[in-house]
């Protein structure tokens, strides 16, 4: 198996999960300010839930979605007239 040669991603295939990550990591942070800041009521309204994991997981994975969504979109957008036939 030493021999073998390391597949890897095609560079699209990467470009977009590098954007995707990115705003992932980008959306968490936003959810995260958003329940910490102090005059926010959505810190108060998530700890007084019975359970608070259920808001916690869907403001964190709509964040996270909606951002990595935005991220990985305007990385493929940036890239329109980079390519080997030179553009439009």
């Amino acid at each position: 198996m030493a021999g073998q040669v390391r597949q890897r991603f095609p560079r699209v295939v990467r470009l977009i999960l590098i954007g995707w990550l990115m705003g992932a990591g980008i959306g968490a942070l936003v959810a995260a300010a958003a329940l910490a800041m102090e005059g926010s009521p959505l810190g108060h309204l998530v700890a007084s839930s019975s359970e608070p994991w259920i808001p916690t997981l869907l403001l964190f994975g709509g964040m996270m979605t909606t951002f990595a969504g935005l991220s990985a979109g305007t990385a493929i957008m940036l890239t329109v007239g980079r390519g080997d036939d030179g553009g439009r």
